[in-house]
């Protein structure tokens, strides 16, 4: 059993999964094996894209949930959120169309990538994720967590 704690170790959580708060659960395994597991992850640190705790998300994260319920006969578990993937792709579709809208009402249309992407650069904007920033090289300035396992909870937060 590992009793060390001289290192730290560093991960990116980029999916979620019924179980991304105890990853080191399974259900098939041995639970001597499973304590094992846990004692390992006390060394881990897990970056991750913050998730809004907004009414605005919690409504999109809702209506996703149902939709993909509906249409693909895709559950999701208890309070598990959409992947932040979806809420980012989200925010980009609609970062496009506001540039687009403005491009159009200027006159230009919309072949004209240029004069589109120039609107998008150095925004800011309400999305589904809360403030969405985009600096003058375009790039995202984007929100993130840094998980540690409670040792009370034996759970990420």
């Amino acid at each position: 059993i590992i009793t060390s704690r001289l290192f730290i170790f560093f991960t990116l959580f980029v999916l979620r999964s019924e179980n991304s708060m105890k990853p080191w659960e399974d259900a098939g395994d041995t639970p001597e094996r499973n304590l094992r597991a846990k004692k390992a992850y006390t060394a881990l640190l897990t970056v991750t894209a913050a998730t809004p705790n907004t009414k605005k998300y919690r409504t999109f994260s809702d209506e996703v949930k149902q939709m993909a319920e509906e249409k693909y006969n895709q559950t999701y578990y208890g309070n598990e959120s959409v992947s932040t993937f979806v809420t980012a792709f989200y925010d980009a579709v609609l970062l496009y169309s506001l540039a687009l809208n403005e491009t159009l009402n200027d006159g230009g249309t919309e072949t004209d990538g240029r004069a589109i992407t120039q609107r998008m650069w150095n925004r800011t904007f309400e999305g589904v994720t809360g403030h969405v920033n985009i600096d003058i090289n375009g790039d995202r300035i984007a929100d993130y967590s840094l998980l540690d396992m409670d040792p009370e909870t034996n759970t990420f937060h």
